[in-house]
C-alpha cells in the first residue's frame, strides 16, 4: 500500500464542497454534523468500517484505509514527523488487513479520567482509570479500575526511624496507638510494616466513603485501545468548526503484548 493519501489530511481541514463550492448556511451545517464523531459508540462504528466520514467514497480501491484516517486528528498529522506518519500507516494497514474490530464490550480499552475534586476542601486533581465489565448476559457496566495521584500517597512529612511504636508498647497495653491518631496524623505511614505497599485505588474508595474526597467533574477524558496487535491508540474530543471533529485518535504507539502486559499489571495492581 502506497504511503497513506495524505491529501485526504488537507482535504478534512476544509469546510465540507459541493461542486466546487462551500456549501452554505443549513447545509453547510448539515455536512459538519454529519462529518463529526460525535459519541465513542459512533467512533466505534466508524473504526470498524460500518460507517463512514462524509469524505469517504466507497468506491475507491482504499476506502477503508481513508475512512480509518479521517478518524485521526488530522491537524496534528500534518505537523508530524516522518516517523509518526509511517506509524500511522503501518497502523491503518494493519488493522485493515488483519480486520480488526473494536467493540464497546472488549476488555481492552480502558477510559483515563483526569478528575477535579476537592480534598477536605482544598482543590485536588487525580486520575481515574475505568473499564467495561460484563454483568449479566448482554449487560454491562463502567468500573474503577484504578486510582492515581499524589494525594493517594500518603507520603509523612518526616519520614524517620525514631517515629515508631516502641519496642515494649505491648506492656502498656499499646497506649500510645492513640497518640498517632490524634497528634501528627500525616506521620502514620511511619508505623506501617516495612512490606506493606500502600495501593492507591483502595486509599481513594476510604477518602470517598468518609466523605472526605469530593469529585466536581472530568476534563480532557481520553480513552486508550489495545486491541489492535502491536499498538496503542488514544482518542479524545476535539470541538471545532471542521469536517474532521469530535472523538477522534490523537496519539498511536508501538506496544508489543510484552508492554501490554506490563501496563495490565500496573492497573490491576498486580506484581
Amino acid at each position: 500500500m502506497k504511503t497513506l493519501t495524505f491529501i485526504v489530511l488537507a482535504i478534512l481541514l476544509l469546510p465540507v464542497f459541493a461542486d466546487g463550492q462551500i456549501v452554505v448556511n443549513s447545509q453547510y451545517e448539515k455536512n459538519l454534523y454529519l462529518a463529526e464523531v460525535k459519541q465513542v459508540d459512533e467512533f466505534i462504528d466508524r473504526f470498524n468500517n460500518d460507517e463512514f466520514h462524509i469524505s469517504i467514497d466507497t468506491s475507491k480501491a482504499e476506502y477503508k484505509e481513508n475512512n480509518i484516517l479521517s478518524l485521526f486528528d488530522i491537524q496534528r498529522l500534518q505537523n508530524a514527523t516522518d516517523s509518526i506518519r509511517l506509524v500511522t500507516t503501518d497502523f491503518i494497514k494493519t488493522v485493515v488487513d488483519s480486520n480488526i474490530k473494536i467493540r464497546y464490550e472488549d476488555t481492552l480499552w480502558y477510559a483515563k479520567a483526569p478528575c477535579h475534586g476537592k480534598l477536605k476542601g482544598k482543590q485536588v486533581e487525580f486520575t481515574l482509570w475505568l473499564n467495561v465489565e460484563h454483568r449479566t448476559e448482554d449487560m454491562y457496566k463502567w468500573v474503577i479500575a484504578k486510582a492515581q495521584g499524589d494525594i493517594f500517597q500518603l507520603t509523612p512529612s518526616r519520614v524517620s526511624d525514631r517515629i515508631m511504636i516502641m519496642p515494649d508498647d505491648h506492656e502498656t497495653n499499646f497506649m500510645s496507638l492513640k497518640d498517632i491518631t490524634t497528634q501528627k496524623v500525616d506521620y502514620i505511614t511511619n508505623f506501617k510494616q516495612k512490606y506493606y505497599d500502600l495501593e492507591e485505588t483502595s486509599v481513594f474508595y476510604s477518602l470517598v466513603y468518609y466523605g472526605i474526597l469530593e469529585i466536581d467533574y472530568v476534563k480532557d477524558l481520553e480513552f486508550l485501545f489495545f486491541q489492535v496487535p502491536g499498538y496503542v491508540f488514544h482518542i479524545k474530543y476535539f470541538n471545532r468548526e471542521s469536517s474532521n471533529s469530535g472523538w477522534l485518535i490523537e496519539q498511536v504507539d508501538k506496544m508489543s503484548d510484552e508492554e501490554k502486559l506490563v501496563f495490565f499489571n500496573l492497573l490491576y495492581n498486580q506484581k
